[in-house]
């Protein structure tokens, strides 16, 4: 009897353990699962923000050769005249880094030629002012 008495509370702690390996299974099964979701969040938060950024890169593109047109537009126009109407932007040419360099140094030049011509016409008129 005292056999059968052991031999039930064996069976009984391996009723109990088995339970508690399932219990725990489930627990890693939601974990990983969690885990899972987590991550797909962050990838599409991570496809969003790359998004914006690409969005942003191409409308400072954009204004950067509005810019660089009216420098132009400024530079070829003789002073006293009105620029011309400026045509609608079309779509942005593909960029690389070379060429955003290239970009900025062209910006660069042209606004250094406007300065230097408006320089000139402050020369030219302030000697007449002090007579």
């Amino acid at each position: 009897m005292q056999g059968i008495h052991w031999a039930m509370i064996a069976g009984l702690a391996v009723v109990t353990a088995a339970g508690g390996a399932a219990a725990q299974e489930d627990v890693l099964r939601e974990l990983r699962a969690q885990g899972a979701a987590a991550q797909s969040a962050e990838i599409a938060r991570q496809d969003l923000l790359a998004l914006q950024r690409e969005i942003q890169a191409q409308q400072d593109q954009t204004r950067t050769a509005l810019v660089l047109r009216e420098l132009n537009a400024a530079r070829t126009t003789p002073p006293g005249l009105s620029a011309p109407a400026l045509a609608p932007l079309t779509a942005a040419p593909a960029f690389s880094p070379d060429s955003i360099t290239l970009q900025m140094d062209r910006m660069e030049r042209l606004t250094q030629d406007a300065l230097a011509r408006s320089n000139a016409r402050i020369r030219a008129v302030r000697p007449a002012s002090e007579h």
